[in-house]
């Protein structure tokens, strides 16, 4: 009998970023604030590297159930930055997520990335909500500015962007072909690409459930199927962003990069906000700190 609720990531290691250690981190803040079981999915070589690098405590602590999975990736290759003058290239294996009604051990899920931060208890009522389905289908830089039009549309005359960062169901009958429509088009990515005309070279889940959702909705924009967790906005702190202080486990003080002059950045207090942190490096670097704050009982 699967548990109630709880929370799951997917996290699959390559040469440049340790996935499963920023896992740590996302599954530590939601036992803070929401309380609730987390599952790490990830495969062998993966957790085979998780139990090497971490104690067994810290890793029983994060996580309520693991499960491995040998599902084939696409070739992927993702340019990252790190600051608005670093960039590196590495493998960025998300094609199986739609896999996630079927990997999740709990009657009710939310599925949170690995560089989304809870900070507060916010997402816990939409638990109790009337959709089987919700997203975000709008997103604010941490400058509270709208991002690049590239983040809110798959292309300038597109369709609207719905995020993947965050995603509540059930086990509805609608939940289940939410998720076989976006299998097919996972599927079939090439001609949804020449279809709906986005960039093709990255495969995105983000492309792949707002077509979904432009499907199921009888292709149009404005639908009522899917929730977008009350109108609210997916904050983002984008990848030439970076984290400059911790005080405690929740506030930090981000410098955002400015988007159209590159010089003029300026400092942010993100204090007691559910974050993304698109720069996976900045995050990893206070691993650290962060793990002493948790150590403390900050």
């Amino acid at each position: 009998m699967k548990e109630q609720r709880g929370v799951c990531f997917f996290a699959y290691n390559n040469d440049q970023l340790d996935y499963v250690e920023l896992a740590i981190i996302a599954a530590k803040y939601v036992k803070k604030h929401l309380k609730l079981p987390v599952c790490l999915i990830t495969n062998e070589g993966s957790e085979s590297w998780l139990e090497e690098s971490k104690p067994k405590k810290l890793i029983n602590e994060s996580f309520d159930y693991i499960v491995i999975t040998n599902d084939e990736m696409k070739q992927n290759r993702r340019r990252h930055f790190d600051s608005p003058w670093t960039s590196f290239t590495a493998q960025f294996n998300n094609s199986n997520k739609h896999k996630i009604y079927e990997y999740s051990p709990f009657e009710q899920t939310l599925l949170l990335d690995i560089d989304y931060i809870v900070k507060t208890d916010v997402l816990l009522k939409y638990f109790d909500d009337d959709n089987s389905v919700c997203m975000f289908d709008n997103a604010l830089t941490v400058r509270n500015e709208l991002p690049d039009e590239r983040e809110r549309a798959l292309y300038d005359a597109g369709i609207k962007m719905w995020w993947s960062t965050v995603i509540y169901f059930d086990r509805s009958d609608f939940s289940k072909l939410f998720f076989d429509t976006w299998a097919h088009i996972a599927d079939n990515y090439a001609f949804y690409q020449y279809l709906y005309n986005f960039p093709s070279k990255l495969f995105r889940t983000d492309y792949c459930v707002s077509i979904a959702v432009h499907m199921l909705g009888g292709m149009q924009d404005n639908q009522t199927h899917i929730g977008n967790f009350d109108n609210s906005s997916l904050v983002n702190m984008s990848q030439k962003d970076d984290i400059i202080e911790t005080h405690g486990l929740d506030e930090w003080i981000l410098i955002a990069h400015n988007q159209k002059e590159e010089w003029q950045n300026i400092l942010v207090n993100s204090d007691n906000q559910d974050i993304h942190i698109m720069n996976k490096r900045a995050l990893a670097r206070v691993v650290p700190e962060l793990l002493e704050y948790f150590n403390e009982g900050a």
